[in-house]
């Protein structure tokens, strides 16, 4: 039986392209079958890029982005 899901909240995953929202389910099933141990961890994971910041962090294997100040 397949469940659906709906939650009411400020979301901007419409802007993403449709590949990368399809990931993002994914990533939720991936956890979802997993213990909460595991989906711990990766919520950390998760909390840190979500709070990284393009233009000034220190982000591996990522090239800072620049601001045109134009």
């Amino acid at each position: 039986m397949k469940r659906f899901h709906t939650i009411a909240m400020n979301c901007r995953i419409n802007e993403l392209p449709e590949n990368h929202q399809v990931t993002i389910v994914y990533l939720i099933n991936h956890l979802a079958s997993h213990n909460h141990a595991y989906q711990q961890h990766a919520m950390n994971r998760l909390e840190k890029i979500s709070n990284e910041n393009p233009y000034c962090d220190d982000i591996p294997g990522f090239e800072k982005l620049t601001m045109d100040l134009k």
